[in-house]
């Protein structure tokens, strides 16, 4: 099998896929995805990413399949992950879209899912070793609705914010919302230090309600390090010790500079042993 998926609880030959099973998702964006890590040849934090997929899905108004459940994507995930032989770290990356045909007005509602898995070169989250130099993308802001908080297959602001900071030979840069406030980045969510408090974007501002972003919050408080979650500007980054960002895939990685502002990653190297250590205990 030349490029082995998961589809609709199968494993299959992706490239075999007929379009028009697709389709929808492809012309429409009509569906949303989930990023999940695998940590040991396992994937892990696999509720809070099917209650994101399922609360996402009733904002679309799409039927979520009764065989759709935790012990059901568990399976269907592992056996992948053998077929592909992956006993350490990888990825798994998960699409529900609507199923069938139609123009903008859908034929069903029901929901078609596709799995697919491939390996990363470390097990463990490691922290990196050069700072990210970031700044802040102004070419267009984020609006703030209920499809705002989950991963939608129409990701065309993260695409061109992308695109952006590859231009400027940056390694990231920061998404703002119609009200200026700093949200998230092109791929992660964001922590400020700042007077002793680790401050990240509230929920309400339109950053992707992140897994990872909950774990580091959690891992935060065991440290006994305050987290507030508040509106977040310009004018915050600028007066940070440190900033870091946070996805499921690589965990935290640690701004090094904002323009001529350098910053600190003691903190986030903290998080990032905490993280692994509860990693330990959690399989």
């Amino acid at each position: 099998m030349e490029y082995p998926v998961n589809f609709n609880g199968e494993i299959k030959d992706g490239n075999a896929i007929g379009f028009n099973q697709l389709k929808r998702g492809f012309n429409f964006g009509d569906g949303l995805f989930e990023t999940i890590r695998v940590y040991d040849g396992k994937s892990i934090y696999l509720e809070a990413h099917l209650n994101r997929i399922s609360r996402g899905l009733e904002i679309l108004k799409i039927k979520q399949n009764y065989s759709f459940n935790l012990n059901a994507l568990k399976r269907y995930i592992n056996e992948l992950l053998i077929y592909k032989n992956i006993k350490d770290g990888g990825k798994v990356k998960i699409y529900v879209f609507r199923s069938g045909q139609g123009t903008y007005k859908p034929e069903s509602n029901q929901m078609s899912f596709l799995i697919e898995a491939e390996d990363i070169d470390h097990n463990k989250y490691e922290l990196n070793k050069k700072g990210f130099l970031v700044d802040i993308y102004r070419e267009y802001s984020k609006t703030v609705n209920q499809l705002s908080f989950f991963k939608t297959s129409n990701s065309l602001l993260y695409v061109l914010a992308a695109v952006y900071a590859e231009e400027k030979k940056l390694d990231d840069v920061f998404i703002i919302n119609n009200d200026n406030e700093i949200i998230e980045s092109s791929n992660s969510n964001v922590f400020f230090l700042k007077d002793d408090i680790l401050i990240t974007p509230k929920t309400n501002s339109g950053c992707i309600q992140g897994v990872m972003r909950t774990e580091v919050i959690k891992a935060a408080n065991d440290l006994g390090i305050k987290v507030l979650e508040s509106t977040v500007y310009k004018e915050d980054l600028e007066k940070s010790r440190e900033i870091f960002l946070t996805n499921v895939i690589n965990g935290v990685r640690w701004v090094g500079g904002y323009k001529k502002t350098r910053f600190y990653n003691l903190i986030s190297k903290k998080i990032v042993e905490k993280i692994n250590q509860d990693l330990a205990s959690y399989l």
